[in-house]
């Protein structure tokens, strides 16, 4: 039987930076100070194009749209030629200090999925986040249609506390597990969420050392990818 806390490389933090987004960044009409301000007190500074870019994990080819939204900043990206995927972003400061709530990002060409894409904007996301003060990302991690956020989120680092309905039904083996990457640490834990997996609240922890980091780049290096693909 596996082991229950089968441990988790001690790996580097922060990982190799990926490169600056080439992606288009505009404001929305008549709230480039409300924006600037808005930046301003979340980040102590203004930012640069690159930094609203890197934020959303914009690929070059998107465009990325930044607005305010209750006294943070909204960041909406597509890809312009054909749609082929979208996403939106909320940075907001609360009482723990400046969090990014991941709205959405969907792909919506299939010849797109699993190619990396989603990898690479989170592995853009997640250092600028860091590099901006940014403490957690926070996700919805869905299972409805064609989603596999359930299942892909955590892979990447993210986690969030199992619900008591799937704890209930937990195999022997695995009723150890308290948080969804408890569950996933191991292969039988992977398999099973994979089949009977719900959605769930989940985030990643920016803290250097974290267990976010410490799966992300496990993940990586099992890809065979570097943060910079």
């Amino acid at each position: 039987m596996e082991s229950a806390q089968q441990a988790l490389p001690d790996l580097p933090v922060p990982f190799q930076a990926p490169p600056r987004s080439r992606a288009k960044v505009v404001f929305y009409d008549g709230e480039g100070r409300q924006i600037e301000r808005s930046t301003r007190q979340l980040f102590g500074r203004a930012l640069e194009t690159w930094e609203y870019a890197g934020l959303a994990g914009a690929p070059d080819d998107a465009v990325v749209e930044v607005g305010t939204l209750q006294g943070g900043i909204y960041l909406e990206l597509w890809e312009p030629a054909s749609n082929a995927y979208r996403g939106s972003h909320v940075a907001q400061r609360l009482s723990l200090g400046v969090v990014l709530f991941n709205e959405g990002f969907h792909i919506q060409r299939k010849c797109l999925q699993r190619q990396g894409l989603g990898l690479g904007v989170v592995a853009r996301q997640v250092h600028w986040a860091k590099a901006l003060g940014v403490l957690r990302i926070i996700a919805m991690a869905g299972r409805r249609h064609q989603e596999n956020g359930y299942y892909t989120w955590p892979r990447y680092g993210f986690d969030g506390p199992l619900p008591a309905e799937v704890r209930r039904r937990l195999p022997p083996g695995l009723h150890y597990a308290r948080t969804v990457l408890d569950l996933i640490q191991c292969e039988s834990g992977r398999q099973w969420w994979r089949q009977h997996g719900t959605p769930l609240y989940v985030s990643f922890d920016l803290a250097d050392g974290s267990r976010s980091w410490a799966v992300f780049q496990h993940y990586l290096r099992q890809a065979g990818r570097t943060a910079e693909s």
